[in-house]
């Protein structure tokens, strides 16, 4: 019995010193990772554009237009802002200057509604307008005193407002990885 428990013992000690020559011999060990914390942050987004309104009412035919908006969206995805135009007489009326319009603009990124005051150059008249505005399309009317209404639809090159801007951050111990997944720092 003491050879059988001698060559187990052997066998065993063989064993245990053979081990730790294969251990890590599966290739390098990738470092954990977790997903990073996503903070929103408020963004200002201004664009210029250009459209056409079919108009309805006080005047009927076609007018251009260009403009600017200057909208903040916060960092819950609400916006606000203004929009400036001014129009171009293309039918129903003499060629010529059309409607200016200043215009607050509220509710969200995808759509907006509009409300504001201007001047009809072509009906010689002060206007309060409301509309409002989507992705590449706006609707509104605009009530020119002592004159009427003044309806218009249109297509326009204003898209969505773009969203709030997002900081990635990790907790302390981890790093930002080119892959956008917090690795775990080498350990000194």
């Amino acid at each position: 019995m003491s050879k059988s428990l001698s060559a187990g013992l052997l066998a065993l000690a063989a064993l245990a010193l053979a081990l730790p020559a294969h251990a890590g011999k599966g290739g390098p060990v990738t470092p954990p990772t977790i997903d990073p914390t996503v903070t929103p942050h408020a963004r200002t987004d201004n664009q210029l554009y250009a459209g056409i309104n079919w108009n309805f009412g006080v005047r009927t035919g076609a007018t251009a237009f260009v403009g600017v908006r200057a909208a903040r969206v916060r960092a819950d995805g609400k916006a606000h802002g203004v929009k400036a135009e001014i129009g171009y007489v293309l039918s129903g009326a003499p060629m010529g200057l059309g409607e200016a319009r200043l215009k607050y603009l509220g509710v969200n990124r995808e759509t907006q509604a509009e409300i504001g005051a201007g001047y009809s150059f072509s009906s010689q008249a002060f206007l309060f307008t409301a509309g409002g505005q989507a992705p590449f399309f706006n609707a509104g009317g605009d009530y020119l005193f002592g004159k009427g209404f003044l309806v218009y639809l249109g297509g326009n090159t204003l898209n969505r407002i773009r969203g709030p801007k997002q900081t990635l951050s990790c907790p302390i111990g981890y790093t930002l990885d080119n892959t956008g997944l917090c690795q775990l720092d080498a350990i000194p």
